[in-house]
């Protein structure tokens, strides 16, 4: 079966938008839509790693220990905790890893481990109010961001967009794919 034919641009129009960063000018050598879109993905995939680094060497962080907060701070949203034993699960960490972790974003001051209300002899680990504060600062802001784009796309544009990345994701996350 023929994947559905996408209405939106040409590439002529895509070509022609008067855009700091087009795919088209960034990538001369692309020559299909296809290709277009795939190194547009791959610009955009490497923007987002830029900001991740960025708000890692302000924060002081690595990458482990901003994906712990991004984790407690979701599932403070949600209303759950996480245990040490849970956040190491999650993580992919050894119990070894995730003490050390642990130590290091409470002595900075990110995280504090209290006792479990469900369970008395059991802890949790939960990110402290400021750290939640200055997430949302810089995390809020390219949230916006991103959502005035998405905003500005109709619906059809929209749709679009949701099925292509869905079906990229079905690729990426077969069993073959490396």
């Amino acid at each position: 079966m023929a994947p559905e034919r996408v209405s939106g641009p040409t590439l002529a129009e895509t070509a022609a938008r008067p855009l700091e960063r087009s795919a088209l000018r960034a990538h001369p050598d692309a020559k299909t839509p296809a290709e277009l879109l795939v190194q547009a993905l791959e610009d955009y995939r490497e923007s987002e790693q830029a900001m991740r680094r960025r708000l890692q060497d302000d924060m002081g962080m690595n990458p482990s220990d901003l994906l712990a907060l991004r984790m407690l701070i979701a599932a403070r949203s949600a209303g759950k905790t996480l245990s040490p034993k849970e956040l190491a699960e999650r993580l992919g960490f050894s119990s070894a890893s995730i003490t050390a972790l642990l130590n290091r974003l409470e002595r900075s001051g990110h995280l504090r481990r209290e006792p479990d209300a469900s369970d008395r002899r059991g802890l949790i680990v939960v990110s402290t109010g400021a750290t939640d504060t200055e997430m949302q600062a810089r995390m809020g802001r390219m949230h916006a961001g991103m959502m005035d784009v998405a905003s500005s796309l109709g619906p059809d544009e929209a749709a679009a967009v949701i099925r292509t990345l869905e079906r990229l994701c079905e690729v990426l996350d077969a069993p073959e794919a490396p």
